[in-house]
């Protein structure tokens, strides 16, 4: 049998050259990105969305402090124009007419839980029982006599009593007219009470009525 012999010599050689090429090799870990990798996507800092401020229920009148919201105030020529075309549609006998200035859950303003239906349907038998064309070419209102009232202004001791069914919002308005009754035959009461309400871009009648 043939023996070999290392010398300690070459073990202490060959120990070296393998701690050499070992750290030679880069580690997986430490070796640079390749100039292909993409950079991370770039996260945006953080925002804090606060919620909109609440706003307060709009009002005719408020005291100046804090934050308040105030209704648009009606103009007297919104509410002439409001009776202007209730007036011009009695004296065209036009039923058409007279329902589409009234908004969806008008009625009588003595009992408004009867509904529209109810009202419309009162005109109906009014115009087949009169002629009411025989009004036209008549003023029957002067815009300077209208009167229209808040819902807050009413009920008080210089205002007109509130109306029972008027809601937040609603325009009480008071129509005298100039003429109600021709060659005897009377057409209407007095004073004609309506109640307005802001509905699409304009005003409808909410509640209409009349009164000696």
């Amino acid at each position: 049998m043939t023996t070999i012999r290392v010398s300690k010599r070459c073990s202490v050689a060959a120990a070296c050259l393998l701690l050499t090429a070992a750290c030679a090799t880069p580690s997986p870990a430490l070796q640079a990105p390749s100039a292909s990798a993409e950079p991370p996507p770039r996260r945006p800092d953080a925002v804090v969305v606060e919620p909109p401020p609440a706003m307060p229920v709009p009002a005719a009148h408020a005291e100046a402090h804090g934050v308040v919201a105030l209704r648009e105030p009606l103009s007297s020529d919104a509410v002439a124009d409001v009776v202007r075309a209730l007036m011009d549609a009695w004296q065209r006998e036009s039923l058409e007419a007279l329902g589409a200035l009234l908004t969806p859950d008008a009625g009588p303003i003595e009992a408004r839980g009867r509904g529209k239906g109810a009202l419309v349907e009162s005109w109906r038998q009014r115009l087949r029982a009169r002629p009411y064309r025989h009004l036209e070419g008549l003023q029957l209102v002067r815009p300077e006599r209208i009167e229209h009232y808040a819902y807050d202004e009413l009920g008080g001791p210089e205002g007109p009593v509130r109306p029972a069914g008027m809601r937040e919002g609603e325009i009480y308005v008071r129509v005298p007219l100039e003429v109600t009754q021709v060659a005897g035959e009377k057409y209407f009461e007095d004073v004609i009470v309506l109640l307005l309400r802001r509905e699409e871009g304009g005003y409808k009648i909410a509640a209409y009525g009349e009164t000696d």
